[in-house]
């Protein structure tokens, strides 16, 4: 089965991103990550990228120009853009902003953890579960049933 390859993280912080990018690299998982650093950069990408291709959306939601919570309202009222997986990544604790994540259509909420052991289990446990074990649109096979 053809996987998408792509993981586009949207985050304005160098050093947030940096070890992201450390992270997914550190599981040679072959996935072509890329950075936008504010949420109308995203939205930008996201209307030129083959979004077939695409596994995974991280996004931060306190981001300069347009925020995380601005992105998912746009995606959500598009039809097609609104498929793509979006894992909101945030150091955002209000409960208010958890909601109205879900409520725009955000697939997962991970707080932004702590200490770098802990970031480094969460951006795997995320990887693993988007880019290998969740079936994307236009991704299923045939089901042989038995």
């Amino acid at each position: 089965m053809r996987k998408a390859r792509k993981v586009i993280i949207a985050e304005d912080q160098i050093s947030d991103f940096e070890l992201m990018k450390v992270t997914f690299e550190n599981l040679s998982l072959g996935l072509e990550l890329i950075h936008v650093k504010d949420g109308q950069e995203l939205i930008d990408h996201l209307n030129q990228e083959t979004l077939s291709q695409v596994a995974l959306v991280m996004l931060d939601l306190d981001m300069p120009n347009v925020d995380g919570l601005e992105v998912l309202k746009k995606l959500y009222v598009d039809e097609e853009l609104r498929k793509v997986p979006v894992v909101v990544f945030s150091s955002v604790v209000e409960q208010e902003k958890i909601f109205e994540c879900y409520d725009f259509g955000a697939n997962a909420f991970v707080r932004k953890p702590m200490t770098a052991d802990e970031y480094a289990e969460s951006i795997s446990a995320i990887a693993n579960f988007w880019t290998d074990i969740n079936v994307l649109p236009g991704f299923a096979t045939t089901v042989e049933h038995h």
